[in-house]
């Protein structure tokens, strides 16, 4: 199981923080790790997957995994945004 930090689960919060989308570091999904290509590469440069072993680049199936990243980033933050706001408006009084 993936484990929670101040990044977000798959980290992909500070990446967006930083001004870069969700694919704009590399980025570990489990036993693997995503790099994506440099943004000023042609678009035929692809970015690879790596797990124990060579990296594998990724040629028709970068653009589903970029979005597929794109889109968990952003329920990471409304998740996070939600979080956040329904500990400060908890219906519950405090317990002195």
């Amino acid at each position: 199981m993936t484990k929670a930090t101040r990044d977000g689960f798959f980290g992909l919060l500070a990446s967006q923080q930083r001004g870069g989308g969700a694919a704009g570091h590399a980025v570990t999904l489990g036993p693997y790790t995503y790099i994506p290509a440099p943004a000023h590469c042609s678009a035929s440069v692809g970015g690879t997957l790596t797990k124990d072993g060579p990296p594998v680049t990724l040629r028709a199936t970068e653009p589903i995994l970029r979005h597929f990243l794109d889109v968990m980033a952003e329920l990471e933050e409304d998740l996070a945004r939600r979080w956040i706001g329904s500990h400060s408006a908890s219906g519950f009084t405090p317990t002195k």
